[in-house]
């Protein structure tokens, strides 16, 4: 949960480096975002004023949000740091990186640089007060920037794309500047190995926060593009320098890999190291400690021993001071470790001491107890470190036996802090450094060796030493009876080993330490050749692949470019690496045959293009056939081509030869197209089988030693064939075949081209005869409405010239209107229609479409045929029947007005009625007669 509201601190302050690194540190760091800002000032000065507001509101929200809501995870640990170091516990920032990572996001790395700079300062305000994670920050934002916006093709690629991993790989990389300013800010009295051991130990416990922080903001900027996805820029994609270079896949895996390798090595290594030297040196402090618990006993019992022996003797009972004194000075002779020696009686009042000096001799607190617990146990004590003269003590206290056998008095003899540096000479300086203490029953230290640093102990005597409650336990390669475990100097706070065993039936304990330095230059000392000869190895085997790989890429390139050439057309020699057998080589040869072809393609081809120009020139066998032939010995080694084309019209066929032997081929010209009537390609390599397939005899010269002969057919059918013939026997191969069947394709085209020609050419001029023969005009157009055609009686009807109309347009040369108009009217169907014209002529017109096969209008006929003359003959039809009825009708009339009137003149007789009837019945079929006529002069 979160501890606070906004930042871990109490203050809110900006602290400079403590040591000169960190000055230096700072001025790199200042020296690249200066570097950074200047080599991406085009897209600075590029950005419109919307990004810079973008920027700026960016700015203030990283700085609110970098501090908001910190909170610690209870499984982090760090290390303390050094007394100079200000980084303090490692915390979370839930929103920390969603700013920055929204401008690297949308805007550009420089922006995305800006936005983290104030992330940075908000951390550094808030919780670490160190200037250096103001450019932490900065340059993990602008690492994302290139992550999101890399626009690369891949899997990879398009993963490093995605919020969450790109927020967390930025921002966890971090944890190295992290460490390295741990080491630039840590105590400068601390050696380099327990400042590198600290910057390792600082950045290990921020690598986990810093990723989780980057995974948050990535997931809440993924969050944010999935709301509003038309915020999140669209890359377009390009293959990346992987993708486009065979030596930079090669060299970028290789890297990658081992790099990987080398880090999990050397950390493998140095972790075997570090645990052998901590086992190497917790044993040597293991058995340090042991011999000296084990002296403990003797020591005691030495000391005590002759208290005891000479607390028998009478004379301290008696009450002659001098001879107590004199004993007391033998005593003290004897053994010398006493620093004092007293005899005190039993109310406690000091009786008798020595040596004899100046100083005020009186007993401690301490002694006093435990001279009242010996004289009740009657038995010897052993008293806990005290302070006597500046000094740190140990007394003991034997009682001094009565003649009743009750202790009457008691025998006190001090040991100082320099009697006991004997015992714990054997722990000064394990494994070259460290020191060694020994502690009594109330955790004080009562001795204490220097070590090799030259420390002073005298403020370390009498101190209070207690192991933690549950100490970090090491474990050695033997079985300890003592407990080994890490620990912290306590000037330092740098890493230390500590081993402790308590002494044997002694309340004492035994307590050696050995700083870090000790384990970490065994680990430097054993890991470091195998790094670097793994370091080495590395570099040989990556200076062998950047030779290797030139190897293969450089004749790949040189491929490329040759192949790149060629599809260009430039000719090209390429002799690169033939004498290899390797695929390398087998490419170049393979390369080298395919250019061979290709050349013999493109001639081929060429040699086709120009023989098809020429057939497609000619309608004439006479003028392309030497052409086809020709070609046909210029694409082979054949000393003679000949080509028999079957005429229709006679029983005697075309022949056509070229070549110094075409003449002398003759003899085998029948015997062939009697073989290749039915049957496909014939290729005969040698005189064997050309006697053999075309049945000839031995009597029967042969002019060639090989031939080959190829049918011409057509949808027609059988229009021929094309034969070459060789001087000596010849293996025909594939592109051989392929090109000579192509010429009889060519040749079968020229062979149909001529036949069509003729037939259209016969076609066409019956046709021309007929319109040059017919009295009717005819005009014919194409779709553009252009003339094409008039024929002579169109000429001589309308006083043009065909010249002057072939290929002009109908508007601009026909003025006759009805004419015209047929002539440009879409309409499919014909037309029939009269013109009248000026001079008193009328034609009768038929204008009719002409339809193409694909069922469009591909132009239009006009048939003009002249009636003026029957239009004549129809007037004068029409006059005359107009005369005869008008003539005949009027007398018909009154004709029959007079017969009708008969009846009223008189009575008619029979006969005269029938006379009467016969009149009218003639004048009927007069009347009839007429309308007949009529109608005759309507039609």
């Amino acid at each position: 949960m979160p501890n606070q509201l906004w930042g871990t601190t109490d203050s809110l302050a900006l602290a400079l480096p403590a040591q000169p690194l960190g000055y230096l540190l700072l001025a790199v760091y200042l020296a690249t975002a200066i570097g950074l800002l200047w080599h991406y000032r085009s897209e600075l000065q590029q950005q419109t004023r919307s990004q810079w507001t973008a920027v700026f509101l960016l700015s203030l929200l990283a700085l609110l949000l970098s501090q908001l809501f910190p909170f610690t995870l209870p499984f982090l640990t760090q290390p303390t740091p050094l007394a100079t170091t200000q980084e303090l516990a490692p915390t979370v920032a839930p929103f920390a990186t969603l700013a920055p990572l929204f401008a690297a996001a949308t805007l550009n790395p420089a922006a995305a640089f800006i936005v983290g700079l104030c992330s940075g300062l908000g951390r550094s305000l808030g919780h670490s007060h160190q200037l250096f994670d103001i450019f932490h920050a900065a340059l993990a934002a602008m690492l994302a920037s290139h992550l999101l916006r890399q626009n690369y093709l891949g899997r990879g690629y398009h993963w490093l794309r995605h919020p969450v991993l790109a927020g967390g790989l930025s921002y966890g990389v971090t944890f190295i500047l992290l460490g390295l300013a741990a080491f630039a800010s840590s105590n400068s009295s601390a050696s380099a190995l327990s400042e590198l051991d600290l910057a390792i130990s600082t950045g290990n416990a921020h690598l986990f926060p810093l990723l989780l922080e980057g995974v948050l903001g990535g997931l809440l900027l993924l969050l944010i593009f999935r709301a509003l996805p038309h915020l999140r820029p669209a890359p377009t994609l390009a293959p990346s320098p992987q993708q486009r270079s065979l030596m930079q896949r090669l060299l970028g895996n290789f890297v990658l890999f081992a790099v990987l390798l080398l880090v999990l090595l050397v950390t493998v290594v140095f972790t075997v190291s570090l645990r052998v030297s901590t086992q190497l040196v917790v044993d040597q402090m293991a058995y340090n400690a042991s011999t000296v618990a084990q002296e403990i006993p003797d020591f005691q019992a030495r000391a005590q021993s002759l208290l005891v022996e000479y607390s028998q003797n009478p004379v301290l009972l008696t009450s002659n001071s001098d001879e107590q004194n004199n004993l007391l000075r033998q005593l003290h002779r004897t053994n010398p470790i006493y620093r004092r020696v007293l005899l005190v009686a039993a109310n406690g009042t000091i009786l008798n001491f020595y040596p004899i000096d100046n100083t005020v001799v009186d007993l401690t607190e301490v002694e006093q107890t435990a001279v009242s617990d010996t004289l009740a146990s009657n038995a010897p004590t052993l008293t806990s470190a005290q302070n006597r003269s500046d000094e740190a003590v140990v007394s003991f206290i034997v009682p001094v036996p009565g003649s009743d056998g009750r202790s009457a008095a008691v025998l006190i003899g001090r040991v100082p802090e320099l009697s006991l540096a004997g015992l714990v000479a054997g722990l000064r300086g394990t494994v070259g450094q460290g020191d060694g203490f020994i502690v009594d029953e109330q955790s004080r230290i009562i001795a204490y060796s220097k070590g090799d640093n030259g420390d002073d102990s005298s403020d370390r005597l009498l101190a209070t030493w207690q192991a933690p409650a549950a100490p970090r336990q090491l474990h050695s390669s033997g079985d300890m009876e003592g407990l080994a475990y890490e620990g912290r100097d306590e000037q330092t706070n740098a890493r230390e080993l500590v081993y402790t065993i308590p002494a044997v039936n002694q309340p004492w304990t035994v307590v050696t330490t050995a700083p870090y330095d000790v384990v970490l230059n065994l680990a430097v000392n054993i890991g470091m050749p195998l790094a670097l000869v793994l370091l080495l190895i590395t570099a040989a085997f990556y200076a062998n692949l950047v030779l290797l790989g030139r190897d293969i890429t450089n004749p790949i390139g040189q491929l490329v470019t040759a192949t790149r050439a060629v599809a260009m057309g430039n000719p090209v020699k390429l002799d690169i690496h033939k004498e290899r057998s390797d695929e390398l080589g087998q490419l170049s040869r393979a390369f080298a045959d395919m250019q061979t072809t290709l050349k013999q393609r493109v001639d081929d081809l060429s040699l086709l293009l120009s023989i098809s120009t020429e057939v497609s020139n000619s309608m004439d066998l006479s003028e392309g056939m030497p052409a086809i032939l020709k070609g046909a010995l210029r694409g082979t080694t054949a000393v003679g081509a000949r080509a028999i084309i079957l005429n229709p019209n006679t029983p005697h066929p075309f022949q056509f030869g070229e070549g110094p032997l075409a003449d002398a081929m003759v003899v085998l010209d029948r015997a062939i197209m009697a073989r290749l009537r039915h049957t496909e390609d014939s290729a005969l390599p040698s005189p064997s089988q050309i006697r053999q397939q075309l049945e000839l005899g031995a009597e029967v010269p042969l002019p060639v030693q090989a031939l080959i002969a190829i049918p011409l057919s057509s949808p027609s059918g059988f229009r021929g064939l094309l034969w070459l013939g060789y001087a000596q026997p010849h293996q025909f191969h594939d592109g051989e075949i392929n090109l000579l069947r192509t010429l009889s394709r060519q040749t079968a085209v020229l062979v149909e081209n001529a036949y069509n020609f003729a037939r259209a050419e016969g076609g066409r001029r019956r046709l021309a005869a007929v319109l040059s023969s017919t009295p009717d005009a005819v005009i014919v157009t194409d779709q553009t409405n252009r003339i094409q055609s008039v024929n002579p009686a169109f000429e001589s009807t309308f006083g043009q010239k065909s010249e002057q109309l072939m290929g002009r347009t109908v508007s601009d040369m026909i003025a006759i209107a009805p004419l015209a108009d047929a002539l440009l009217s879409p309409d499919k169907r014909p037309r029939n229609f009269e013109i009248p014209m000026d001079d008193g002529r009328t034609f009768y017109t038929s204008a009719s479409p002409i339809i193409g096969n694909d069922g469009h209008i591909a132009g239009r006929v006009a048939v003009l045929h002249d009636i003026t003359h029957f239009k004549e003959l129809d007037e004068l039809k029409s006059d005359f029947v107009s005369t005869v009825s008008h003539d005949l009708r009027s007398p018909l009339t009154y004709m029959r007005g007079y017969a009708t009137m008969l009846s009223m003149a008189g009575e008619l007789n029979d006969q005269q009625s029938k006379y009467t009837e016969k009149i009218l019945g003639g004048i009927d079929q007069m009347a009839t007669l007429v309308n007949n006529l009529l109608d005759l002069g309507r039609i």
